[in-house]
Formats: C-alpha cells, structure tokens, sequence
C-alpha cells in the first residue's frame, strides 16, 4: 500500500475557528459506585480524524470508548455525533462500529460471510450485501481469501477481516479498541501504516483507544493523553513528544530526563537554571518562572550528544557509564551522574562502526543544546 505520507500534515480542522466539531463529549463523568472511571471529560474530535485515546490501564479510555459505543451510559454529561446527542440510543442505533482487540470472528464462517454477517442482520438485498462485500475486501486486500475461514489466516489477515467486517456497514465513526494488540511486532509496525493510509483514504472517522505510544503517534491526527479519568493534553504527536504539558506527559510519552532545577534567571526569552544534578542549564526556552522557582527541565535522549573526551562549554555534565544497550539503529546510554543521578542517552548508529568507544565504567561527558529541552513548572 502506497504511504500518503505528507498529505495527513494538512489535516488540521481543530486549527479552524469556525470548523464544527463532529464528536462531542461535554462534560461527561461514568461512575461505578464511589469510582469516577471518567471525571468530567469534554472533548471534541472533528469529522475525518483519525484520533488516540491514549493512556495506562485504568486511565478510562476504553470506557469513554464504550459510552460513545452506546455499551456504557453516562452518569452525567451528555455526547453528541453530527449534531444529534444520543443519550437513549441504543448501540445498534448509533452510526458507530466497533472493531475489538479480539477480532470476534466467527470461526466456522468464511471470510466473506463474516464480512456480510452485521449486513444480514440488516436485510439488506442479497446482491448489494454482494457488492458491498467485495468491495471492503479489495480494500483491506483480501479479496482471493474470501472462502477462507480465520483458522486459515495469519493474525495480520484476521485483523484486516475484522476491519472489513467493521467497514461493511460504512459507520460515520469507526472506534478500535487495542486494534493491533493480538499481531507480533514487526507486522504491527507494516499495519499501523496500512490503518492510517486506508483511514485517509475513506475519510471516515477513526477512534482508537491504546495504551502503545507507538501506534498512537504512527497513526494519529492527534492524541488525548488520559490519566484518572481526566484528559491531560490534547495535541498533535509532534506537539506531544517534543512540547508535553507536564512532567506526566513528558515521561509518558517516550523517552525522557526530568531534572528538577531553581531558575537563577531569566530575561530576554533565555533562562538560567541550577540543576539539583549538580550544573548549570542555559535555556532559550523561558517560561513564566522567577528566580528561586523551582521547575524541571525535561530533555529527550536523543538530544544529548555523548564522548568519552571532555567537553567545554555550557550545558556540560560528566558521569559514569552504567549501562549500555545495543538496538542496532540506535545505542541507549545510562549515565550515572557524580551526582547519583542517572541521564539516558540516545545515539544514532549512522555507521557501520562507531567511533566512539565507551565500555561499561568509563568516564563520560554529556552535552546539549539551549534549545534541547524544554522547562515545566508542573
């Protein structure tokens, strides 16, 4: 499948002042006896998203899933699709569908008569059910394992029945939950670019809840970062990974260093920070901080350059080597500051060779940037 790569960056309703949200969650609270599983929630997600409920087990995303699914009601609030708030609708009422983490496949039907199984229920004409049939199987590409049945498939065939299946009845809202839990890494990693191309090229709105950072960054417009119940940012993945709103989100998504640090100063756009760690941080990051504030500064692993010389200048920290992992693309440093505390570090692999030669104990200097990281005061 040929990756549209580029064209989802101009995919951008929520930018727009006068776009009207397609989906909206206001104000909605479920409680189980004195547990909030979600707290208050509003949320709007535009027609055509392919949009993450990202988040830990717990966190209430699958049941913001399920209320919108029709398979939970609301304690309070209200959740509106199109403009039509469906409080009393049953599931089957609803333009969404669901495609579970499990498949749900039916193991004694073919493919093609899974696919058609939800347009039986609805009497739909014996030749359109035929039409409708094969095309969502040319879409997901399946269409020479119609007479197949699931135990003939591999978990990544099962998964594209289960999405055909899904597709059939054309939902305004397609919600996925765990949608690539059940598939091994590497053919998780060649789906999650499949999805996303094929979301785009129905236009249809995707919902998906995961708890895998990776697949929610891979396929999604934008990501809603769950904790407790509450949402704690909404953005682009770009804007989650490298301007996260708290140290929750920072450490949630990716890799990331917190060092907690007092601003000595700031002025002019820059910053001067004194890390607990032991050295001074020069920043051009400023926030709204004044001098004996505490803060943290938050600063991804990637951004660290690492050498066994030592090195001048500003934003300059030596340690020991503590660990070190080789990923073949990428070698993950773990630093042990003079100061006890531990600095991940992240170097591209972009020879054959590396030419730095650092074993386990070794004396190490770490450097970086003004504009690396990024300053939080929560």
């Amino acid at each position: 499948m040929k990756s549209l790569g580029s064209i989802r960056r101009d995919f951008a309703p929520w930018s727009d002042r006068d776009a009207k949200p397609y989906i909206l969650f206001d104000g909605v609270t479920k409680q189980f006896g004195e547990f909030k599983a979600v707290d208050d929630l509003t949320l709007t997600i535009y027609e055509g998203e392919f949009f993450a409920l990202l988040g830990a087990s717990g966190c209430g995303k699958s049941t913001l899933l399920r209320m919108l699914a029709g398979f939970e009601a609301p304690s309070r609030g209200n959740i509106v699709i199109d403009g039509e708030d469906l409080a009393g609708t049953p599931p089957y009422r609803r333009p969404v569908n669901m495609m579970f983490q499990s498949y749900a496949l039916f193991p004694h039907m073919s493919v093609e008569k899974n696919v058609a199984f939800g347009l039986r229920q609805e009497r739909m004409p014996r030749d359109q059910i035929a039409e409708r049939v094969d095309q969502v199987l040319r879409l997901v590409k399946l269409e020479n394992y119609a007479s197949r049945r699931p135990d003939q498939l591999s978990g990544g065939q099962r998964q594209r029945v289960a999405l055909a299946r899904s597709l059939a009845k054309r939902p305004k809202v397609l919600l996925l939950d765990e949608p690539l839990g059940a598939l091994d890494k590497k053919l998780r990693e060649e789906t999650q670019f499949e999805l996303a191309d094929l979301q785009h090229q129905l236009g249809t709105t995707f919902i998906m809840v995961t708890h895998d950072q990776e697949e929610a960054m891979t396929m999604a417009d934008r990501i809603a970062v769950m904790d407790q119940g509450k949402i704690v940012q909404v953005a682009t993945p770009e804007e989650i990974y490298e301007a996260p709103n708290s140290r929750f989100v920072a450490d949630f998504v990716g890799n990331v260093n917190v060092l907690e640090a007092k601003v000595l100063r700031a002025e002019g756009g820059r910053m001067s920070l004194e890390a607990a760690a032991g050295f001074t941080i020069e920043t051009v990051n400023a926030v709204d901080a004044s001098p004996g504030q505490t803060v943290f500064y938050a600063l991804r692993p990637e951004k660290l350059r690492i050498s066994g010389e030592p090195l001048t200048g500003s934003n300059v920290v030596a340690g020991e080597v503590w660990d070190i992992a080789y990923f073949g693309h990428v070698t993950s440093f773990r630093i042990k500051l003079d100061s006890g505390e531990i600095m991940k570090v992240a170097m591209i692999n972009a020879t054959r060779v590396s030419p730095l030669q650092l074993t386990w104990h070794d004396r190490a200097w770490l450097q970086f940037d003004d504009d690396a990281g990024l300053v939080l005061t929560r």
